[in-house]
């Protein structure tokens, strides 16, 4: 069924789409300097308002309202993202990511509107629980995790011994939100000390996409049970309902459709695992590592031969890296095509 919905609307994907995700929030930044609560006034997804006809909060609710108290975070999680979106959108072709993407928002939707009708008959009238896109925004990760399962994580030290610029805005921002933390108590302060120290153990050890994203899951199992201690059962619930329904991209996509080309055996990925198992030393970083390392370390053989080849004009990524390639279900055998050829090529039997 994607393969039919990406030939008939692939060329309406917008390419680059996590671009546009950062302008998205370079807005809410703006909207937050000047009025901050312009954005619960008028954007967000209010269900009350939604029914009084002001049909914009379907959209706007997504121009987020970014947090003007810890830049430092918020510089390191648009940077993660853009980051992650853009490989996976490499890697999966832009119908495909941009299904995923929109697919996430709109069970984001669907969350508001649960979290309503169950407040409604549990309390006796309906909350419109404002949900960012941080959920959302996990399941990218988690997404890279499962695509790229033996990508490390982690902090380096560069050759040179310094330490990168990634590592040094991380610590900044995590000193913030430990000193915000004990502004409100000593306990809130503890906790988040304790658990940024933990982080940070974890990624000075490196670790893997799967053993990473086996951490966030926990992660996450946490924030749901301290929903239902600190802030009582009716808002435990909430918090389930929006994880759980943010969390359906993913695994519609990593479940329902893993032959489709989204598991972790895809043969592209397969492909870009053995390129970087069979680098030479001389091999270069891609864009995705800076000089001294980043927060995640991906290779780019130098001299290495071409990962795709389109099997109809034998062009490769060196040739343009612009073009796309995507691998044919119909072609008996691993059959490789750039996007000029993949549905006007003859069927190989």
């Amino acid at each position: 069924m994607i393969d039919k919905l990406e030939k008939k609307f692939g060329k309406y994907a917008i390419r680059g789409l996590m671009k546009y995700v950062i302008i998205l929030y370079a807005v809410g930044f703006i909207i937050n300097a000047i009025n901050g609560d312009l954005y619960y006034s008028w954007l967000m997804l209010d269900i009350d308002k939604l029914l009084e006809g002001q049909v914009w909060r379907l959209i706007t609710f997504i121009i987020q309202p970014v947090d003007l108290n810890n830049i430092f975070r918020v510089f390191l999680m648009l940077y993660v993202n853009f980051l992650f979106g853009t490989m996976l959108e490499s890697m999966w072709g832009s119908f495909r990511f941009n299904l995923y993407y929109f697919s996430g928002i709109f069970f984001n939707i669907l969350a508001v509107v649960a979290i309503y009708i169950f407040t409604k008959f549990v309390v006796g009238y309906g909350i419109s629980f404002p949900i960012d896109l941080s959920y959302l925004h996990l399941t990218l990760f988690m997404a890279f995790a499962v695509t790229f399962p033996e990508t490390r994580f982690g902090f380096r030290i560069g050759e040179g011994g310094g330490i990168s610029w990634f590592v040094i805005v991380y610590l900044l921002a995590v000193a913030i939100d430990v000193g915000q933390a004990f502004t409100v108590s000593a306990y809130y302060g503890m906790i988040t000390l304790v658990s940024s120290l933990v982080w940070i153990g974890i990624f000075c050890m490196g670790p893997k996409g799967k053993h990473l994203a086996i951490a966030y899951t926990v992660l996450i199992g946490v924030e749901i049970v301290r929903a239902f201690i600190e802030g009582g059962r009716i808002y435990g619930f909430m918090v389930l309902i929006a994880i759980g329904f943010s969390m359906l991209n993913f695994l519609l996509f990593f479940i329902s459709l893993k032959k489709k080309g989204f598991a972790p055996m895809n043969p592209a990925r397969r492909h870009f695992q053995q390129a970087m198992r069979s680098r030479p030393s001389g091999s270069a970083r891609s864009s995705s590592a800076g000089e001294n390392g980043k927060v995640i370390h991906i290779y780019r053989p130098s001299e290495a031969k071409a990962i795709h080849k389109c099997a109809v004009c034998g062009r490769t990524e060196k040739d343009d890296d612009r073009l796309e390639f995507r691998y044919c279900s119909k072609c008996n055998g691993e059959y490789e095509y750039c996007s000029d050829h993949l549905y006007t090529h003859e069927h190989k039997t």
